[in-house]
């Protein structure tokens, strides 16, 4: 469907009340498309509903996004936001209790939001190829990125190895993650012994000494069954 054309903008508004009215639009509408895919076990709605939903007109969805892609990006941005802001708890932390820990409270705030997350992971993955294009694909190093940062700069991963392909990795497990826990109805527990255990892994061989072990007992300890 073809982006509908601007609307017009009262004349009479000042520059800093227009920009102020198109932000509030966009929250809106943000919060609106959170509402539906809550309610909808397969996260979907249409930009006619979307606009309805927040009030505004048809065009507007189209004028501030351009895409359904842009909104559901934006809608999982809002969840996980907080990661990027919050990152001062790992200071002073082994790398085990850092590494762990970020699945730890990923996991309190998924179950905070779980029908929201469910759900909104369902639409992603019912893009084309073409909208998944215009996704921002950097919207899990939101997740990751403060940790390997974290560790990178307070070298507790050689510096051989870049932190690019790290993140790379943990993107792609945190990803297939949530697809399976998505398409599968997993448990939270579920959600969470595997990403355990596969943040585990990854630094499994980045890792030595104790802080290794610690990795390693923390595999054993969800005792994954086979997929």
């Amino acid at each position: 469907m073809s982006a509908a054309p601007p609307s017009a903008e009262p004349a009479s508004a000042s520059p800093g009340k227009r920009q102020q009215g198109v932000e509030e639009r966009r929250r809106r509408l943000v919060r609106a498309a959170s509402e539906l895919i809550a309610e909808r076990d397969d996260g979907s709605f249409s930009m006619p509903e979307l606009a309805k939903r927040a009030g505004v007109s048809l065009a507007t969805p189209y004028n501030l996004f351009g895409s359904k892609a842009a909104v559901l990006a934006q809608v999982f941005e809002r969840l996980v936001r907080g990661f990027r802001r919050d990152s001062a708890w790992m200071e002073g932390l082994p790398a085990s209790e850092r590494i762990l820990g970020v699945v730890d409270r990923l996991i309190v705030a998924y179950e905070d939001h779980g029908r929201l997350f469910r759900n909104l992971w369902k639409a992603l993955y019912g893009l084309d190829l073409a909208e998944h294009r215009q996704l921002n694909l950097s919207l899990s190093h939101e997740i990751v990125h403060p940790l390997v940062a974290s560790l990178a700069a307070d070298r507790l991963i050689p510096a051989d190895v870049p932190a690019s392909a790290i993140e790379t990795t943990l993107v792609r497990l945190f990803d297939a993650s949530f697809e399976m826990w998505a398409a599968q109805d997993w448990t939270p527990a579920q959600l969470h012994g595997q990403l355990r255990a596969g943040f585990a892994l990854v630094f499994l061989g980045l890792l030595d000494g104790p802080e290794r072990a610690r990795l390693a007992a923390a595999i054993r300890e969800e005792g994954l069954p086979p997929a």
